[in-house]
């Protein structure tokens, strides 16, 4: 009989802002069971499955003409006649720029114009990660001067690597990594407050059926490959240039290659999450959301207000700054605010999942109350 609820409960909880879920994608081959890592391949390989027909339905012409300009700048910042005859390496500053032909000029200012392009585009598609954009070219380019300080004097690195020479490149990759590691937990922490918040049930397999919903294993695999692509283009684009007009090609195209793919993983990476988790999420660790609550010095400081599904009469359910639903205590005489399927804190008195209209009497699950947001 409880399966038997728990399934109805299923077809009644579809996700209206998704043309298909996750638990509907079927592929033709999957790793037989026998075989080590077998479930978690197959699963990584689900979640792409979903995730890649999911971007075709959303991603318009904007997303794909931004990826253009992106390569493109790409393309023309890392190609460059000079660098084919070794340059001057006597040359710098100033006199250097000088000493740049018209056209290479051009090049190089079209090359700047087209990637503050790129990152306006990424600005805007993605608001929610909008700081985060920011943030990971930046730590892109950290990973390119570390690479610089590592072939500075040796332009055959990692061979001959002299650890007395490698201090302030590996300085900045540490610090690189650090920064990486918080936005992959930012991301972890939001999803898992989402689910929390928005699919809140007191059934547990039905919020393990969520969490399966609104897994994160497949874009961390990407966001793992797209660091490794980074890593890569910066390594071969820094080779290519140290040698000085050597015959090395290979490193250059290597370096077009793994910098070309690595743009639209960089878009899916800020995508994904925006997609799951609405237009008015704040990706954030849990620590950084209880530090700003705190020093708000309103531990239960409302923001929003809600009202019923059905009639529209306000309600007095709300929803924390932390993104807690809350409603004022049942029993008679308390008035304490209580999290939705928690036990007051006064009186030891349950807050049900589901809230009955005084002025309509409809009973609906607590984040009805709410308007629909572009989440899943």
């Amino acid at each position: 009989m409880a399966e038997e609820t728990v399934e109805g409960d299923l077809g009644g909880r579809r996700h209206t802002n998704l043309p298909f879920r996750m638990a509907e994608m079927e592929f033709a081959f999957a790793i037989p069971q026998r075989y080590p890592l077998a479930n978690e391949v197959n699963t990584i390989v689900r979640e792409w499955y979903f995730q890649f027909n999911l971007l075709r339905n959303d991603w318009k012409k904007q997303h794909v003409s931004a990826l253009l300009f992106g390569m493109l700048a790409f393309c023309l910042g890392s190609i460059s006649p000079e660098l084919w005859g070794g340059g001057d390496a006597t040359i710098s500053g100033v006199d250097g720029i000088l000493a740049v032909s018209g056209f290479q000029f051009f090049q190089i200012l079209l090359s700047i114009l087209l990637w503050a392009w790129f990152v306006y585009q990424a600005w805007t598609l993605f608001p929610v990660m909008r700081v985060h954009a920011i943030s990971l070219l930046v730590m892109w380019n950290g990973l390119m001067v570390s690479q610089i300080f590592f072939q500075r004097n040796n332009s055959a690195f990692p061979s001959g690597l002299n650890l007395s020479e490698m201090m302030e490149g590996t300085l900045i990759i540490l610090v690189v990594f650090f920064f990486l590691f918080f936005f992959w937990k930012a991301v972890i922490e939001t999803r898992d407050l989402h689910v929390e918040i928005n699919h809140l049930h007191e059934d547990v397999r039905m919020m393990e059926i969520e969490m399966a919903e609104h897994s994160l294993k497949g874009w961390t695999a990407i966001f793992g490959v797209w660091i490794a692509l980074i890593i890569i283009a910066s390594w071969t684009g820094t080779r290519h240039i140290s040698s000085y007009g050597d015959e090395n090609y290979g490193y250059l195209i290597v370096h077009l290659l793994s910098g070309s793919i690595s743009m639209p993983l960089f878009f899916f990476i800020l995508w994904y999450p925006q997609r799951m988790l609405g237009n008015q999420a704040r990706v954030r660790t849990r620590a950084a959301l209880d530090a700003a609550i705190e020093m708000e010095g309103e531990p239960r400081n409302t923001v929003v207000k809600a009202m019923c599904p059905e009639c529209s009469e306000p309600s007095l359910l709300a929803r924390e700054a932390s993104g807690a639903l809350v409603h004022p205590c049942h029993n008679t005489g308390c008035s304490t605010m209580v999290a939705i399927g928690m036990a007051c804190a006064t009186c030891d008195t349950k807050m049900p999942s589901r809230l009955e209209c005084k002025a309509c009497g409809v009973n609906a699950p607590a984040l009805d109350y709410f308007p629909d947001q572009d989440v899943w």
